[in-house]
């Protein structure tokens, strides 16, 4: 779905101002929501419909938008989690790993180490649950902090420690041959 297709959920003449405040926003956050979102459900077509629900909730919404309590990204992606949510409750999840692209485990300097690494993160993500494949996104791909990623999920810090903790183990025993 392009900004076009977004722009059209703005349809009262007096909302062009939101509207066009809005296009620029979803044009410069775009690439950071559909990464969050393929990262955790690494499937290519499924991310891209429900990065578009997402966007066309928050085109719709978009005045309920309060930039003081939260970035406009990390306002877009909790509206993708519930589509997410949404997603799963009418289809059943399936990872499609051979088709995460490199870049998605690649830093933004797109260092050829990780790069080659790429299967092996896409089955250690596999097979930890796709909560834990979030807060994982959030800390080693978004750079977060525990406490950052907390009141972003509305959590405990000391609970996203803890299952992050649990879910770099299981990575690391799955890695291992342990599991």
């Amino acid at each position: 779905m392009g900004a076009n297709g977004v722009i059209r959920a703005f349809r009262d003449e007096s909302a062009r101002d939101l509207a066009s405040e809005f296009e620029g926003l979803y044009r410069e956050n775009y690439p950071t929501v559909y990464n969050s979102v393929y990262y955790n459900m690494l499937d290519r077509d499924a991310a891209e419909d429900v990065t578009a629900e997402a966007f066309m909730r928050a085109a719709r919404y978009f005045e309920r938008f309060d930039s003081s309590r939260a970035g406009f990204a990390t306002w877009v992606k909790a509206i993708a989690r519930n589509c997410m949510a949404d997603h799963y409750g009418k289809n059943k999840p399936t990872s499609a790993l051979e088709d995460v692209p490199e870049a998605v485990f690649a830093s933004d300097e797109g260092h050829a180490s990780r790069a080659a690494d790429a299967d092996l993160v896409r089955f250690l993500l596999a097979a930890i649950e796709e909560d834990d494949r979030t807060l994982v996104f959030m800390k080693y791909y978004e750079g977060k902090r525990n406490a950052e990623i907390a009141q972003e999920l509305e959590m405990n810090p000391s609970t996203v420690a803890t299952r992050l903790q649990r879910a770099l183990a299981k990575m690391r025993s799955v890695a291992n041959g342990s599991v």
